[in-house]
């Protein structure tokens, strides 16, 4: 398998990974509003499953475009060196460089989402602790008394 096929493919994979990643946020943003803690859980130990892989993917994708741009390019490149997509297609055969492109615009809208999706949860989880921490305060007295009574 060439260099451009096997990173059409780390980047397919990575992108449906994502996707999947996307599925879970949602699903984590609708039991944070319900309130279910079991889904909560379920959905962040899903999240977890899927971040290493993704992270897995990532770096292949990584290390495949430098392979392929030094390629293309006739030129060395040093392991840290990004190569971006753009710079990337720039040496590619106009029908491998399409199949990039609509692949990378994937990948790239699938973490968008997951940005989105994150940034919103965060906000859900800060905002409901905010209210318990404020419902504490007012049900304790400014947390000047205790909430159960431990006598016995």
């Amino acid at each position: 398998m060439n260099s451009i096929n096997h990173l059409a493919e780390v980047m397919t994979a990575e992108a449906e990974l994502t996707e999947r990643l996307v599925e879970v946020l949602r699903n984590q943003q609708s039991a944070l509003v319900k309130i279910d803690a079991k889904a909560v859980e379920t959905t962040t130990e899903l999240q977890q499953e899927l971040l290493l892989p993704i992270e897995g993917l990532e770096q292949e994708r990584l290390r495949l475009a430098r392979a392929v741009w030094a390629e293309g390019a006739k030129q060395t490149v040093d392991e840290r060196t990004p190569i971006h997509l753009t710079s990337l297609v720039s040496v590619l055969q106009k029908e491998d460089a399409g199949r990039i492109v609509n692949i990378g615009n994937r990948l790239h809208a699938a973490v968008e989402q997951t940005v989105k999706l994150n940034q919103a949860n965060q906000y859900l989880i800060e905002h409901s602790r905010k209210f318990v921490r404020e419902t504490f305060k007012i049900v304790t007295d400014g947390f000047a008394r205790q909430l159960v009574d431990q006598r016995i």
